[in-house]
């Protein structure tokens, strides 16, 4: 074993103490660093907190002549008007089907026919029925001629008399020779009735039929645009083709109770397509349903709103957004509804607040008002207020500071937006710039 001598051994424990050293403060370096951009990292996203009380900035805002409107919303699906779904009115198998989807029909024209072999087969037994009938009430007439003649002949035999060489006189009929050709010419009268019941009847039959091969053609009883075609059967059913008139357009829209308190019929609305952006459509309320829907707890009404016309662009099914302007007051002072502090409804149905005013001077003073209809993003103000006055909005320090706190991280580490650490520094910047 090689022993170390006193010299060596001290040079030795410099060194090591000096690297020891060395590393202690590299480390100390990375702390720091970390503890700076960690530091910086939380001022620059937090420039409200880190600044609060202390570059606080008054927003104000001024009051104009303007609109303002209270208004709802809710989604639909928009759906024609107008649709029809007609079918064959007899039954029979389908020999042809003139429309497809798509097709743009005018009322009247040919959709689809039926064979009518069954049908015409139904004319002529019934065109057998008539005649048949027919013969029955000639063949009962005759019958009820010949037993009113036969009554007639009775009659006559009993009241013709004759007188024997004796003085004795008797009739040539008898009594109940009349009392059988009265019963004869009954029953003839009644098979003459029976038989022209028939006839009518048969001729009825005979209408039936004929009209039926006349309902063997399907036409369109709307002018639209065939969505549906269902002919795949063998007979005639419900449904032959749907035709949507696409002129008029409506959608179901269906409204939280709360705001259904507020729609009535004739409310105008804006409808927009969120697949067709570029699209939009004036509309109205054209009815709202009596009764709720009730789902997962929450109360619904459905209404109709009607577009005053359809949009290019814009197909059936589609989504619909729908806002309705509940209420509206026109030129009339104006101010941003975060400005004013509403207060409480008298009993007369008035409503007060307070504004905080802004001179020339820059000083503020507490305004009483009165205020008119609260509109979704503003208020009227019906007195307390001129147009061209100036008023405080709101204190909102996140507002106006951003910039300003952005700026001063980014001066005070002497670099365009770069925190320390030389190029490999974090340089990025909140919303991208």
């Amino acid at each position: 074993m090689t022993r170390m001598s006193r010299a060596e051994r001290t040079t030795g424990g410099r060194a090591q103490g000096r690297g020891r050293r060395g590393k202690i403060l590299t480390n100390a370096g990375l702390i720091a660093v970390l503890a700076l951009t960690g530091a910086g990292t939380w001022w620059y996203l937090h420039p409200t907190s880190a600044q609060a009380g202390t570059t606080a900035t008054v927003r104000t805002a001024t009051a104009t002549i303007g609109t303002v409107s209270s208004t709802i919303s809710a989604q639909g699906n928009i759906a024609a008007a107008t649709t029809s779904s007609p079918s064959f009115a007899v039954s029979g198998t389908v020999a042809t089907v003139d429309v497809k989807v798509g097709d743009v029909m005018t009322v009247g024209q040919q959709l689809g026919t039926l064979d009518t072999g069954p049908l015409d087969d139904a004319v002529t037994q019934a065109q057998a029925k008539v005649t048949s009938t027919q013969q029955q009430v000639t063949t009962a007439s005759l019958q009820l001629t010949a037993a009113k003649q036969s009554l007639a002949d009775a009659q006559t035999a009993l009241a013709t008399t004759t007188t024997s060489p004796t003085g004795t006189t008797t009739t040539k009929g008898i009594e109940s020779q009349v009392t059988s050709a009265k019963a004869q010419v009954s029953s003839a009268t009644s098979q003459v009735k029976t038989a022209t019941a028939a006839v009518t009847q048969a001729k009825a039959d005979l209408a039936r039929a004929q009209a039926n091969v006349a309902k063997a053609v399907l036409t369109a009883p709307i002018a639209g645009t065939v969505t549906a075609v269902d002919a795949t059967g063998s007979t005639g059913s419900s449904g032959f083709v749907t035709i949507a008139d696409v002129t008029a357009l409506t959608t179901s829209a269906s409204f939280a109770e709360a705001d259904a308190a507020k729609l009535s019929v004739g409310q105008v609305a804006a409808v927009t397509f969120p697949a067709v952006p570029s699209a939009s459509a004036t509309a109205k309320v054209t009815s709202i349903s009596p009764t709720g829907t009730t789902s997962n707890g929450v109360v619904t009404y459905a209404a109709t709103i009607t577009l005053d016309s359809p949009p290019a662009g814009v197909r059936l099914g589609q989504t619909a957004d729908v806002t309705v302007t509940t209420a509206e007051a026109a030129d009339v002072v104006t101010l941003p509804s975060n400005a004013v502090t509403v207060g409480t409804a008298a009993a007369d149905g008035t409503t007060t607040g307070t504004v905080r005013i802004v001179a020339a001077d820059g000083t503020t003073t507490t305004t009483a008002v009165t205020i008119g209809l609260q509109g979704d993003s503003t208020t009227q103000i019906v007195s307390g207020v001129a147009a061209g006055d100036k008023v405080v909005v709101s204190l909102d320090t996140a507002v106006g500071t951003t910039s300003t706190n952005l700026q001063q991280l980014r001066n005070s580490f002497g670099g365009a937006g770069a925190f320390p650490g030389g190029g490999g520094g974090f340089t990025g910047s909140r919303n991208g710039g």
